[in-house]
């Protein structure tokens, strides 16, 4: 029922997303969906998390498990141009997109996509971290600060691939944005 709902705030945002898109994509009643989520802001919730559970907490996990941690920084990098360059409906990220629209959101929602968008910082710092302890960084890279900047270069990535899905430009802004990290990281595939 969440990734139906997914789909609706997907292609709607929050909210353009009627009662009547969300009741007729899940098949349950405006009251079901009141009393199971309270409201439209509960069920947008739900699905931020879920829609973040199935594709980023996974990616994460996996990538984490890489043992060459600026591979597994190029690794996500590639996958998410990738997801980009390959989204023929150009939807984008549904938690960059929420957060762009960020106006509109509820502070729960605001959390929820803030704290699943952390994630993905953090798992750049851990990296980064892990990185400069095996020397393969550049001297003086501070990982926090660096993990900020891969962080805007993840959202810069999705809103870019949502005007012209462009692979070269993508990897190009990549590029740049390792550069800073190592001259040793991965060329993309």
């Amino acid at each position: 029922m969440l990734d139906r709902a997914v789909g609706v705030f997907w292609r709607h945002g929050y909210a353009d997303a009627s009662l009547r898109d969300l009741t007729s994509a899940t098949g349950l009643s405006a009251a079901s969906l009141y009393h199971r989520y309270r409201d439209k802001d509960g069920l947008f919730t739900a699905v931020l998390d879920r829609y973040a559970q199935q594709g980023l907490t996974s990616r994460l996990a996996r990538l984490t498990a890489i043992a060459d941690p600026l591979a597994a920084i190029r690794q996500f990098f590639d996958e998410i141009i990738d997801l980009s360059v390959n989204d023929p409906d150009r939807l984008g990220c549904l938690l960059v997109n929420s957060v762009l629209d960020g106006g509109r959101m509820s502070q729960a929602a605001r959390t929820t996509a803030r704290t699943r968008l952390g994630e993905v910082e953090t798992f750049f710092r851990i990296q980064l971290e892990t990185a400069r302890d095996q020397g393969s960084t550049h001297p003086g890279l501070e990982p926090a600060i660096m993990a900020e900047i891969l962080l805007a270069t993840v959202l810069a990535i999705r809103v870019l691939a949502r005007l012209a899905p462009e692979r070269d430009r993508l990897e190009r802004l990549v590029a740049h944005a390792l550069t800073s990290v190592s001259l040793s990281i991965p060329a993309p595939k």
